[in-house]
C-alpha cells in the first residue's frame, strides 16, 4: 500500500495578529497592508474612532455595554472589565490558531489592561502566544511609564514570550533633535519587524526550513522578553554589512543579548546565498554566544526583491533578580545618556518573573509614584526554572527577615494614692494573693 501523495491542507501554521488599543490598532492595518499572504488580521479596542480608521483588518468593539465606544480613559481597570464582558466572542477569534501574536501600546488603558486577558484565552484555546508592545517615552510621565511596567509584566506572566520595544531607545539612538514623527515611524518599524521577520520564516518555503516546530520549542512556556531582529543588505559584501546593522540594532546592544538566549533562530533569505555568506553571518553571530542552541534557515527572496534580509529571533529563559540587586531609577537621566540599550532605564522590564524588587527604591517621598501593583503570579505560570528560584530567594532572605518582638507588658507611672479609711485595716489575703491589689497586676496579665 502507497502513501498518498496529495498535499495537505493547511499545511502552514495559522497565524492571527490582534491588534489591541489604538496603538495596536494602527499597527495591525499596517501589517495588514505589507505582511505575507496567509496572516489573519484583527483590530480590537475600546474606542469606535480608531476603528473606523480600520479598512484592511476585521474590527471588534470590546465593551459594548460599558465604555460604549468611548475608549477607557487610560483606566486599565475599566479595560479589563471590557475585555472580560467579550470573553466568549474573543475566545471564537483566538481558537483554532496556532500562533497568535499580541500587538499593543502599553502604558494606556486598552492595551494596557486587555492584553494579559487576550493572552490567557488564546493560550486556553492550544495556541503560541507572542506579546509585541512599545513602551512610552520617558517625557510621556511617570504614571504612564510605570502602568506600562506592570502591563507587560503581567503579559509575560501568561504569554509564552514578549517582544518589547522602549520608546526612549529611539532618543538614545538618534538624539532628542530627532521629530516626534519620525521617532514613532522608527518604533513602528521595529515593531512591524518582530512580527513579519517571524511570519515570514515560518510561510515561506525554502532551501533550509525554520518549522513552526523550531519556534514552539524556542519560546513555549518561557514566559520572558525575547527580540527579534530583522535587518537587510545588498551589495558586493551584504553579509558583512548585515552583520554590522545586526550588532548595531537596538536589541542586540553589540551582541550582549546573544550571550544571555538559551535559543537563536537564524532565517536569511536572498537570491543565489552563498554558503561563504551563510558561514559569515552564523560565525558573526556564533561568536557571540556560549549556550544557546542555534537554529538556521535560508530561503529564496520573499515579495520584498533582491538583497540579502537576515531574521534572529532571540529567545530568553526567564530569571528572578537576585536580591539586593538594585532596580533601575524610576526617573529619566537628565544627561540623556545610555545605560545600555535593551530596555530604557526609567521603566526597563527586567527579564525577570520576580516581585521581590517591584517597590525597590520606591520610598519615601517618591513612593506616591508608584501607580501599579501586578498581580502575584499564578501557580500555572510558574516554570520549574523560577518555581526553584523562587525556593532559592526566599532562603537567601530568611536570615535577614526580623523577628518577632517579644511583648514585654509596661507600668504605667501612676502615683500611689493614700487608701483612704482603708489605711490602717489588714490586707485581704487569699492564698498567698493580695486581692486588694487589681487582677492583671496579680497575675502580670498584658492589656491590649
Amino acid at each position: 500500500m502507497k502513501n498518498s501523495t496529495k498535499p495537505v491542507p493547511n499545511a502552514n501554521p495559522v497565524i492571527r495578529l490582534l491588534g489591541l488599543g489604538e496603538a495596536g490598532v494602527k499597527l495591525v492595518e499596517t501589517l495588514a497592508m505589507i505582511g505575507p499572504g496567509g496572516i489573519e488580521t484583527y483590530s480590537l479596542d475600546t474606542d469606535n474612532r480608531s476603528l473606523a480608521r480600520c479598512h484592511q483588518s476585521q474590527t471588534f468593539l470590546l465593551g459594548q455595554a460599558i465604555p460604549c465606544g468611548l475608549g477607557t480613559g487610560g483606566d486599565s481597570a475599566l479595560a479589563r472589565a471590557a475585555v472580560e464582558s467579550e470573553s466568549e466572542q474573543l475566545a471564537g477569534i483566538v481558537r483554532g490558531a496556532d500562533l497568535v501574536f499580541i500587538v499593543a501600546g502599553m502604558g494606556g488603558g486598552t492595551g494596557t489592561g486587555a492584553a494579559s486577558f487576550l493572552a490567557n484565552l488564546a493560550k486556553e484555546a492550544g495556541a503560541l502566544v507572542v506579546g509585541v508592545v512599545a513602551t512610552p517615552f520617558d517625557c510621556e510621565g511617570i504614571r504612564r511609564c510605570n502602568q506600562a511596567s506592570g502591563g507587560v509584566r503581567d503579559l509575560k506572566q501568561v504569554a509564552d514570550a514578549v517582544f518589547h520595544f522602549p520608546n526612549q531607545d529611539i532618543v538614545l539612538m538618534e538624539g532628542a533633535s530627532v521629530s516626534l514623527q519620525e521617532a514613532l515611524d522608527i518604533a513602528n518599524r521595529h515593531l512591524c519587524e518582530a512580527v513579519l521577520g517571524v511570519s515570514r520564516m515560518l510561510l515561506d518555503s525554502g532551501m533550509l526550513n525554520v518549522s513552526f516546530g523550531d519556534l514552539q520549542a524556542a519560546l513555549r512556556g518561557r514566559h520572558s522578553l525575547g527580540s527579534v531582529i530583522h535587518v537587510d543588505a545588498s551589495g558586493d559584501d551584504r553579509a558583512g554589512a548585515a552583520v554590522r546593522k545586526l550588532l548595531a540594532h537596538p536589541s542586540a546592544l553589540g551582541g550582549e543579548p546573544l550571550q544571555e538566549a538559551s535559543t537563536l533562530l537564524v532565517h536569511l533569505s536572498g537570491e543565489d546565498i552563498t554558503m561563504a555568506e551563510i558561514i559569515a553571518v552564523t560565525g558573526a553571530i556564533g561568536s557571540h554566544i556560549t549556550k544557546a542552541n542555534l537554529v538556521v534557515g535560508a530561503s529564496r527572496p520573499g515579495s520584498d526583491g533582491a538583497g540579502l534580509q537576515v531574521t534572529v529571533v532571540i529567545a530568553h529563559t526567564a530569571k528572578l533578580a537576585e536580591p539586593g540587586q538594585e532596580q533601575d531609577k524610576m526617573h529619566p537621566d537628565p544627561t540623556g545618556q545610555a545605560s545600555g540599550l535593551g530596555f530604557s532605564d526609567s521603566f526597563s522590564v527586567p527579564d525577570t518573573g520576580s516581585y521581590f524588587d517591584l517597590e525597590k527604591g520606591i520610598s519615601g517621598t517618591s513612593r506616591g509614584g508608584f501607580a501599579y501593583t501586578p498581580p502575584a503570579p499564578t501557580e500555572d505560570a510558574l516554570t520549574p526554572e523560577c518555581r526553584e528560584d523562587l525556593i532559592r530567594v526566599a532562603a537567601k532572605e530568611e536570615p535577614n527577615r526580623k523577628k518577632r518582638q517579644k511583648i514585654v507588658q509596661e507600668m504605667l507611672p501612676l502615683e500611689i494614692v493614700s487608701k483612704g479609711r482603708f489605711e490602717k485595716s489588714e490586707p485581704t489575703i487569699h492564698q498567698g494573693e493580695d486581692l486588694d491589689q487589681p487582677t492583671y497586676i496579680r497575675r502580670g496579665a498584658v492589656l491590649n
